[in-house]
C-alpha cells in the first residue's frame, strides 16, 4: 500500500486581468499552501484499471475524477498501464476554493512519473499538469508562488513567515463557472494590488475580485468574513472563487476564533520544502527547476501581520 498527501492551497489576493477567447479569465493571484490534506491510498492490482473510492460523496469517484484523469493522461501519453485501487479520504471539500481536486490531481501525476521511471521534464509536466486544470500546475510545487495567465504561469516567490490561518469552510459548495459568468471585467486599468504587496509585503493590501459577485450569490459567505473580522483576525479573505473564508492573525488569537465561530479550522501555511517532503512522492531534480525557469521577485519580503 503506498499513502500520499495532498495539500490545500489559499489565494492571498486574487485579481481577474482579462478573457481569453475561449471565454476563460486571466489573473493574477499569490498561491499558498496551507496544513490541511487529503489522504490517498494506493493499492496496486493485475491489468490498467484504476478503481477510486472515497470519503465524500459529493465527489464523483468515477472517469469524471481528476485523479482518473491524470492516471488516462500518463498511460495515454507514455504508454504505459498499471492497475490501482486508489482510496481518498477527503479532508478538502469540493468547491471550497482550496484546491483540493487540483492537489489530487498533481500528487498522482508526481507519483506516475516517479512509478514509471519517466523523469518528465519540469515543462513537459506542467503543460500535461494544465490540461487537467489552471491551478494543477502549481501543487506540483507547493510553498508560495504569482500565479498568472489562467493560474498556470508560475514564478516561486521568497517563502513568507509562518503563517496562523483560521478558515470556514461552509457547508455548501460554490461553482466557479457560475462566480466568473457573473463576474463583470471593466475596461479600466487599475494597479495591481498584488504587485504593490510583492513590493511592500502589507497583507492590509490584498483583496480577491471575486468576493462582491460571490457575497451576492451566496451572503452566509460575507457574514462569516464578518464574524472572521469580529472574533480577532486582523486579514480575513475568500479564498479562489469561494466558499472556504481564511483569516490571518496571530497564533493566541487564532486559537480562540473557533469559540467565536464554532465550525473554524486552525491551521498553518507551509513552505515548499515541507510540501515536498510530505507529499509522499518527489522527483529529483523538479525543485531546482522550477526555480530556475522562471524569474524571482527578490523584493518580496511580507510583514507579519500584528
Amino acid at each position: 500500500m503506498i499513502k500520499l498527501r495532498s495539500f490545500a492551497k489559499i489565494n492571498l489576493g486574487l485579481e481577474i486581468t482579462g478573457k481569453r477567447p475561449d471565454g476563460y479569465h486571466t489573473l493574477r493571484t499569490i498561491f499558498q499552501t496551507i496544513d490541511l490534506s487529503d489522504e490517498l491510498l494506493l493499492r496496486p492490482k493485475p491489468g490498467s484499471q484504476v478503481t477510486l473510492s472515497g470519503s465524500d460523496g459529493r465527489v464523483p469517484w468515477d472517469d469524471s475524477n481528476t485523479i482518473a484523469r491524470a492516471c488516462r493522461l500518463i498511460y495515454e501519453n507514455f504508454n504505459v498501464h498499471g492497475g490501482w485501487d486508489i482510496q481518498v479520504t477527503k479532508k478538502i471539500p469540493p468547491g471550497s476554493g482550496l484546491g483540493g481536486g487540483s492537489g489530487n490531481a498533481a500528487v498522482m501525476l508526481l507519483f506516475l512519473d516517479r512509478h514509471f521511471n519517466l523523469n518528465i521534464p519540469s515543462g513537459q509536466m506542467n503543460e500535461l499538469a494544465s490540461r487537467l486544470g489552471a491551478d494543477v500546475p502549481f501543487f506540483l510545487f507547493g510553498g508560495t508562488a504569482l500565479g498568472e495567465g489562467i493560474g498556470e504561469s508560475l514564478t516561486p516567490l521568497p517563502e513568507i513567515e509562518p503563517l496562523a490561518i483560521a478558515l470556514f469552510i461552509p457547508p455548501r459548495p460554490v461553482s466557479t463557472a457560475l462566480v466568473f459568468s457573473r463576474f463583470c471585467l471593466t475596461k479600466a486599468a487599475f494597479p495591481s494590488k498584488i504587485q504593490l504587496f510583492l513590493r511592500r509585503g502589507d497583507f492590509s493590501i490584498l483583496e480577491n475580485e471575486l468576493e462582491n459577485v460571490t457575497f451576492d450569490l451566496f451572503p452566509e459567505i460575507r457574514e462569516i468574513k464578518q464574524k472572521m473580522l469580529r472574533g480577532g483576525c486582523d486579514f480575513v479573505q475568500m479564498t479562489g472563487s469561494g466558499s472556504a473564508v481564511f483569516g490571518i492573525g496571530p497564533a493566541e488569537k487564532m486559537a480562540a476564533l473557533p469559540q467565536a465561530l464554532p465550525g473554524a479550522i486552525l491551521t498553518r501555511s507551509i513552505d515548499r520544502k515541507y510540501y515536498q517532503e510530505k507529499i509522499g512522492v518527489w522527483p529529483s531534480g523538479k525543485a531546482s527547476a522550477f526555480g530556475a525557469e522562471i524569474r524571482r521577485f527578490e523584493s518580496y519580503r511580507p510583514r507579519k501581520t500584528k
